[in-house]
């Protein structure tokens, strides 16, 4: 017994060490140095906030916890390390489940690439927004398994197809858009295989028995508890009128968010284009990282793997069974929708969908990105690329080259992104935070009302959502309140496109009209201010002159004053 659990263990390790060194090729030079990797929209310092409101707050909670045996520093680079193994094993298992348990392992690997190396996933990474790739790698999960549950029509899997679920929309609540279509079409296609079951040799399949109907009613049930279980925090949250986030998406959110997040290209077709290749970012015309379409040939490598995904999608209709023309079908309507979508507003059709959709659905108003649809158009190519693959490879030219042809294909699936490797060519490094900053928190503290803690509340200037810190050499979100000991306020105010601030927060605006009075009204409530000496910091040494603030310390990029009235 204990021989065959050996055996069993080797062969598990001996399956998944490709996938780990591939993402150590990612992250790798991360850990020869220490410090955070900072993003335009992930900061991490060594303080966890825990916000029971919050989507975040079980990922935050398990942070906090494991924060007390393992430095905050390497957990961050764990975290993204783990999200970029779940993008790869989703890919893998969706890959698994198509081909089957004897497929060749290597086969099965060098296909899951395509779920991680393609411009959506590049373009989300180097800007920081890691729920966004959480949740398309469970995202992944969930379509294996609807498939898995389809193919052996094993109503059981649906309790993972739940909590995989239940992840995915804990890490980013737009992903409800995305898993829906999915889940429809494949638990229709189960109870048309039920009721109307094709049976030969090699799939002979069961007439619907009694009760079976009942059994399904009561794991859909049970399904939609976990779901809801999962998420529970932030659902009583927006119950009970607790939810920043949801009151933000009713009253920060506006028509002009859509066309300052409006998917990336040059015109309708332009954009189009960019979404069929998987790109149209908006974020990458902010140029702080290397635009992949900035690359000469960058879509070479889709182009040479669209025969592969079409062939794919022709086997599927001419050799499949009726029920699965149907599933097809399916596929193929949820992937000319997505398009549609993702285009959003830059196409006429697609603009009037779109803004209907944000008119009349309250939860696709905090949808203001629509080339998040891209991450449902990605499974889609991955799943008629593996039909097209496995067929090609039956090819006698493919069989006497069987070596070669697999190691090509690795290439060209790695090169619709290559700048993901070694620490995202090297454009992410780890960045301590200054020792002026931690000289800063400690005097705080020293000086807090409570020697244990900090209650004081603290202004963080100049007053930027993002700005750019000499320390850091980028443009980022202000990582104050993620550092400092006590509580921060900083600056909530966009500045993207034409919107300023669409935070309605009541506290930024008090402070907004301060420092437009340049102090001359009443200060917001707080006991100590912070000017760091970054970007356009002088303009606010109108601080200097106020009666009722007092510097009390000054260090190479910071400045301490103290309210004293």
């Amino acid at each position: 017994m204990a021989e065959r659990q050996t055996a069993c263990m080797k062969n598990k390790i001996k399956e998944f060490w490709p996938y780990l060194l591939v993402v150590l090729a990612i992250v790798l030079p991360w850990f020869f140095n220490s410090g955070y990797l900072f993003f335009t929209d992930m900061v991490w310092g060594p303080k966890i906030t825990l916000d029971w409101t919050s989507s975040l707050f079980l990922l935050n909670l398990v942070i906090k916890g494991l924060s007390f045996v393992i430095s905050i520093v390497f957990l961050e680079k764990i975290f993204i390390s783990g999200v970029l193994l779940l993008i790869l094993l989703g890919g893998r298992k969706i890959v698994k489940v198509i081909l089957g348990a004897n497929a060749s392992n290597w086969l099965i690997f060098i296909l899951s690439l395509f779920a991680l190396f393609n411009p959506f996933v590049y373009d989300r990474a180097l800007y920081g927004q890691t729920g966004v790739l959480a949740a398309y790698g469970f995202s992944l999960f969930v379509i294996a398994y609807l498939i898995e549950a389809y193919k052996n029509l094993n109503l059981k899997k649906l309790y993972l197809v739940a909590i995989f679920s239940g992840l995915t929309i804990l890490f980013a609540v737009h992903f409800i858009f995305f898993l829906a279509p999915f889940c429809i079409l494949f638990l229709l296609g189960i109870v048309l295989k039920f009721t109307h079951p094709v049976r030969d040799a090699r799939t002979p399949l069961p007439a619907l028995p009694a009760g079976r109907l009942l059994e399904g009613i009561k794991i859909f049930i049970f399904s939609a508890i976990i779901v809801i279980a999962i998420n529970a925090n932030w659902l009583i949250a927006i119950a009970t009128h607790n939810s920043a986030t949801a009151s933000f998406v009713q009253q920060g959110i506006s028509q002009q968010d859509l066309i300052a997040f409006q998917t990336s290209g040059n015109g309708a077709l332009g954009t189009f284009k960019n979404v069929l290749l998987m790109s149209g970012f908006w974020g990458k015309d902010q140029f702080r990282y290397l635009d992949l379409t900035k690359v000469s040939g960058w879509q070479k490598s889709f182009i040479l793997l669209l025969p592969i995904i079409l062939y794919g999608v022709y086997l599927n209709f001419r050799r499949r069974s009726k029920n699965e023309k149907i599933l097809s079908t399916g596929l193929i309507i949820i992937f000319i929708i997505a398009i549609i979508l993702a285009v959003g507003i830059k196409a006429p059709i697609a603009r009037e969908i779109t803004l209907y959709l944000y008119n009349h659905f309250p939860l696709y108003k905090g949808l203001r990105e629509p080339q998040k649809w891209v991450a449902v158009i990605i499974p889609i190519y991955l799943i008629f690329l593996t039909l097209g693959v496995a067929k090609i490879k039956e090819w006698k030219f493919i069989k006497n080259n069987l070596g070669w042809s697999a190691l090509v294909l690795a290439v060209i699936i790695i090169m619709q992104a290559p700048s993901l490797l070694w620490g995202f060519n090297r454009q992410v490094s780890p960045t301590s935070y200054p020792s002026d900053w931690q000289e800063v928190d400690k005097f705080l503290l020293n000086n807090s009302a409570q020697s244990y803690s900090c209650s004081d509340k603290i202004i963080f200037l100049p007053w930027h959502m993002y700005m750019s810190f000499g320390w850091s050499g980028k443009i980022m979100a202000n990582p104050a309140q993620n550092f400092f000991s006590c509580p921060v306020v900083s600056g909530s105010n966009m500045e993207w496109g034409n919107i300023y601030d669409n935070s309605g927060d009541a506290e930024s605006q008090k402070i907004e009209n301060w420092i437009a009075s340049n102090g001359k009204n009443n200060i917001p409530e707080t006991r100590y201010i912070i000017l760091a000496k970054e970007v356009d910091w002088q303009k606010y040494l109108w601080l200097n002159n106020l009666d009722y603030l007092k510097l009390v310390k000054e260090t190479n990029s910071l400045i301490v004053y103290k309210v004293i009235k």
